[in-house]
C-alpha cells in the first residue's frame, strides 16, 4: 500500500478514538487469533514520526509488513520458532536478554496475548510445540496474576533498554470470564512518562457473534492504546499497581458509623450491643479509643441509619 495513501486514511483518525472497521488485506493475516489491524501500527509510525519500529509478539509479520510499505526499518520478536517473516526473530522475550537490534529502535510496540483465561493459545495451537516446553513461556496460557507478572517483567527489562527520547506502546484490552472482570490497564506496570492513553473501537471480534443471558453488565467494545516516553539515562520512573487489603475495623479511614455498621451487618443486620463490642474487641478502632464501649452506643445513638426496637438491641434502619 502506497505511504501517502496510508497518511490520507490516518489523518481521518487522528484523535484519541481510533475506528478502523476495514483492516488491510496486505498486512499480516486476520486468521490469527488475536491479530489486530496494521492501522495501529501505521498510526503509530506517522503520529510520532518513527524512524526505527520494533515489536513484541510480533504474530503475523503485521508489523512488518506496514513498516514495509511506510519505508522505513522494522525489528520484530515472537515465540513462534518459525517467524511468518525474515525481520522477526525468534525469541523468548520473558527468558531471553532483549536484542541488540531493538536498543537504537525510537517505537517499541506490543499487542500481548491477555492470558489463559481469554482462551487464545499460541504456541501448540498457532504453531507447532511437540515438546510443550514453548507452551510454559506463552503469555496467552498463563492465568492472570502469573501473565501479568510475567508481562510487567517484559515492559521493564524492555524499557530499560530503550533510548532517552524513544517510546513504548502497548495495546491492551479488558476480559470478563466466569463473572470476574480482568483489566490489564489497570494491572500493568508504566514505566517512563506517561503520554497518551488512546481507545481503539473493535471491529469483527469473534466475540462479537456471542449471545449472553445475563446482560447486567456493558459489553466490551473497545482496547487501550497506551503510550509512555523514556526520558532520562539513568532513572527509571515507574507505577507498579499494587493491592491492599484491610479489615475496615483497622482502617484510619473509617468511621466509627460505617465500623459499627459493618459489624451490625456481620451479624445478620440486628445484634444486642454487647455483640458488637465483641466484633470490634482487640481491634485498632477500638483499643485506638479511651472507652470504646461507650463511643459504640454513642455512634449507635446519634446516627439514624440504626434503631433500636428493644433496649440494647439494634438494627440498621
Amino acid at each position: 500500500m502506497n505511504r501517502n495513501d496510508i497518511i490520507n486514511r490516518l489523518m481521518e483518525n487522528d484523535s484519541t478514538v481510533l475506528s478502523f472497521p476495514n483492516r488491510c488485506e496486505e498486512w499480516g493475516s486476520n486468521k490469527y487469533r488475536g491479530n489486530c489491524t496494521g492501522w495501529i501500527h501505521a498510526f503509530l509510525i506517522w503520529k510520532y514520526k518513527v524512524k526505527k519500529f520494533a515489536e513484541i509478539f510480533a504474530g503475523s509479520g503485521t508489523g512488518y509488513d506496514v513498516c514495509r510499505d511506510m519505508g522505513i526499518p522494522y525489528i520484530g520478536a515472537d515465540l513462534n520458532p518459525n517467524p511468518v517473516r525474515s525481520g522477526i526473530m525468534p525469541i523468548d522475550v520473558i527468558s531471553e536478554d532483549v536484542p541488540a537490534a531493538f536498543c537504537d529502535a525510537d517505537m517499541i510496540f506490543m499487542h500481548p496475548p491477555y492470558g489463559q483465561e481469554i482462551g487464545i493459545p499460541y504456541a501448540g495451537a498457532m504453531y507447532p510445540d511437540p515438546t510443550g516446553e514453548l507452551s510454559r513461556c506463552d503469555l496467552g496460557q498463563m492465568p492472570w496474576e502469573k501473565f501479568i507478572s510475567s508481562l510487567n517483567a517484559v515492559i521493564m527489562k524492555y524499557y530499560a533498554s530503550m533510548m532517552p527520547g524513544a517510546r513504548m506502546s502497548i495495546l491492551m484490552g479488558d476480559v470478563r470470564r466466569n463473572g470476574r472482570f480482568y483489566s490489564m490497564l489497570s494491572d500493568i506496570v508504566k514505566p517512563g512518562e506517561l503520554q497518551q492513553i488512546v481507545v481503539k473501537i473493535q471491529h469483527n471480534v469473534q466475540s462479537g457473534n456471542q449471545v449472553y443471558s445475563n446482560r447486567n453488565y456493558v459489553p466490551i467494545a473497545h482496547e487501550y492504546l497506551m503510550i509512555i516516553r523514556k526520558n532520562d539515562t539513568y532513572w527509571i520512573a515507574f507505577q507498579m499497581p499494587k493491592q491492599f487489603t484491610k479489615d475496615i475495623r483497622d482502617c484510619k479511614m473509617a468511621t466509627w458509623r460505617d465500623v459499627v455498621a459493618a459489624a451490625l451487618r456481620r451479624l445478620g443486620g440486628t445484634a444486642h450491643v454487647s455483640e458488637i463490642y465483641q466484633e470490634l474487641k482487640g481491634h485498632a478502632k477500638a483499643k485506638n479509643n479511651r472507652n470504646p464501649e461507650a463511643k459504640i452506643r454513642q455512634t449507635l445513638q446519634i446516627n439514624s441509619m440504626f434503631v433500636s426496637k428493644e433496649r440494647g438491641v439494634w438494627q440498621i434502619a
